[in-house]
């Protein structure tokens, strides 16, 4: 199972989205790469997922209404 490997590195990827908390998951994978852990981004997202925590960096927004189209 692949997810063991990032599994058992949970605390290092935690604590560096800890630390900067507006990280996109391109970051993250590149600082996880220069402290030897190579992941792709989907796997970031699949291991973000696993623990219900969503990555979005601003709130969503109410879309905008002027008339009817038809």
């Amino acid at each position: 199972m692949r997810s063991r490997r990032v599994e058992e590195r949970a605390d290092d990827i935690l604590a560096i989205r800890e630390a900067r908390k507006d990280i996109s998951l391109e970051e993250l994978r590149t600082d996880l790469a220069g402290i030897g852990l190579t992941i792709s981004v989907a796997g970031l997202h699949r291991f973000f997922a696993r623990r219900g925590m969503t990555r979005k960096k601003r709130l969503a927004m109410q879309s905008s209404k002027t008339a009817p189209m038809s």
